[in-house]
């Protein structure tokens, strides 16, 4: 056989080759060699297929070690569904969907898993269209220093694995490493040798997350956490900012009073917002969920604030919202209730049209008196934005990885080097494209006037009131129609509405529990529909929806 012949080989195939010929020769070196067994000559399609099998070796992420960590990030609550991962289809991604489905690419969890698979726990449950800029999350995830599964075994620290590899290997005896240097070798020799048990930084999560991720979710850092990290219970506050404009649309009824200069009253805004500050009882303010079955509405309120947004660089066209006066509402506390912050900025937003005063925030805290809240519109959930989570000191550790040395081939999936993992040229450019919607839009406007006549504000003698909700949304009635927030109708007492949640779906709810668990027990395998699924089970009673 001709050496040429054995070019398309493998190095596998060589030397398997090599050692059937030495196998024939064993048991006959006097043979001829027309009589040695011609070898059959793999095709290179045969040797592509080889390489591809053993690159689809399963990965198993238990063979690796893992670490519980938390991760920081942040998104734009108006590309998703709200932040919980749903079993049941939805308009828009869910954020948590596309976190698992990036950790499950990188290979830092089991995708198989779900959210129990990984100990998920998220700090606060933000709604449909609601951003988070500080979110937090803790996990399990798979780890470059983290407890090995035999170290676990050992209840091994995790800062003490490496060490310990380290031991294992400067213990072992020296014929099983006969290659390895011995304890009286010389330190600059050791230093040389490949040992494969150096201790080495940790996985880069920032980075490879960010790599997979869309451009709507930035990871912003991670912290190594205790066993018993919760990234709900361990919080102790959480920060909401609400954005609004102060002037838009106009409020032709505010210039009825001397002096007013049609924005809203940010001065009774801010009142009516210091009110809100200590422990009170928020079942007014808020939506009642039966499901989660809350008894308890107090809450604490230890910071509120309203104050201007840095003024724009003047660049929006006169007259449109965006050159409007932008204020931010600041709101500190220890746990929220569901939709309690956009139910508060609608109260504020009623005080601020000078529908309401200040004072009707004392009042409607006052759950002894008034029992059953008034009918009212919340405000829209886009300009809400989940800011910070608070957490005992010594608890978390926020870093980041170096990305000066990306891998340009990761990079390169994300659009290019600088996208990849520098956050702030992500940012910018979802701000560049922002800016230029709106442009866009003012523009669309003055094409639009070529064949229809813009709307134009009534008069003060219309008698026309305006209230914001947010986001540009807005109500408007005549002005001797308003109902003030005490004459309207109200609605039901929440242990009223818990009483009939108990008796009726939710007796429902556990009837079909107790079946699942006795077909379970008695191992039969036909399993009753069950309506909740195991993204709400492993939710909790949570009610901080915003």
């Amino acid at each position: 056989m001709s050496p040429s012949a054995y070019a398309a080989w493998s190095k596998d195939d060589l030397i398997a080759r090599i050692q059937s010929l030495e196998a024939v020769l064993a048991s006959d070196p006097k043979i001829p060699p027309e009589k040695i067994p011609r070898p059959q000559i793999p095709t290179p399609s045969q040797t592509a297929q080889k390489k591809s099998k053993k690159e689809r070796k399963p990965f198993d992420i238990n063979a690796y070690p893992k670490r519980k960590i938390a991760l920081k990030f942040c998104y734009a609550g108006w590309e998703y569904n709200g932040l919980a991962l749903q079993s049941d289809p939805t308009p828009l991604p869910m954020v948590e969907a596309v976190l698992l489905k990036a950790l499950g690419d990188c290979r830092l969890i089991d995708p198989e898993l779900g959210l129990e698979g990984c100990g998920w726990s998220r700090c606060g449950r933000t709604d449909k269209g609601v951003s988070g800029a500080g979110q937090v999350v803790a996990l399990w995830a798979r780890s470059a220093i983290g407890t090995r599964p035999d170290a676990r075994k050992k209840n091994l620290p995790v800062e003490d694995t490496a060490a310990a590899l380290l031991r294992e290997t400067s213990e072992a005896p020296a014929e099983e490493h006969p290659d390895e240097p011995s304890a009286t070798t010389n330190s600059a020799d050791a230093e040389q040798s490949e040992s494969p048990e150096q201790p080495q930084a940790e996985l880069r999560y920032v980075a490879m997350l960010n790599a997979v991720l869309p451009r709507s979710i930035r990871v912003l850092a991670w912290s190594p956490v205790a066993d018993d990290f919760d990234a709900r219970f361990t919080c102790t506050f959480r920060h909401y900012k609400y954005f609004f404009s102060a002037g838009f649309p106009p409020y032709p009824h505010l210039s009825l009073s001397p002096g007013q200069n049609g924005l809203l009253d940010i001065e009774a805004m801010q009142d009516g917002a210091g009110r809100l500050v200590g422990n009170h009882d928020f079942r007014n303010f808020c939506k009642i969920d039966p499901s989660k079955q809350v008894d308890n509405y107090t809450r604490r309120i230890t910071h509120a604030t309203i104050t201007p947004v840095d003024p724009s660089d003047g660049s929006a066209p006169s007259g449109s919202s965006s050159s409007s006066p932008l204020y931010v509402l600041d709101l500190k506390g220890t746990g929220f209730l569901y939709h309690q912050v956009r139910h508060i900025m609608a109260v504020l937003f009623l005080i601020g049209a000078r529908l309401e005063p200040p004072s009707i925030v004392d009042t409607l805290l006052d759950a002894q008196t008034i029992t059953r809240k008034p009918v009212y519109e919340m405000a829209d959930g886009l300009p809400l934005v989940l800011w910070d989570c608070g957490y005992p000191d010594g608890s978390l550790s926020w870093r980041v990885d170096d990305s000066g040395s990306a891998n340009p081939a990761s990079a390169s999936k994300a659009g290019g080097p600088q996208s990849a993992h520098n956050l702030f040229y992500d940012f910018d450019l979802l701000g560049s494209q922002s800016r230029t919607k709106m442009v866009m839009m003012e523009h669309f406007a003055q094409a639009a006037e070529v064949f229809h006549s813009p709307p134009r504000p009534p008069s003060d003698e219309s008698g026309v009131f305006r209230v914001p909700l947010g986001g540009g949304l807005f109500l408007q009635s005549a002005l001797n129609k308003y109902v003030k927030l005490l004459d309207r109708p109200r609605g039901e007492r929440s242990e009223d509405v818990n009483e009939r949640w108990r008796t009726g779906a939710g007796a429902r709810r556990k009837e079909r529990r107790e079946a699942r668990a006795a077909a379970a027990a008695g191992g039969s395998a036909a399993e009753p529909a069950d309506s909740t699924s195991q993204a709400e089970k492993h939710a909790g009673p949570s009610t901080e929806v915003l």
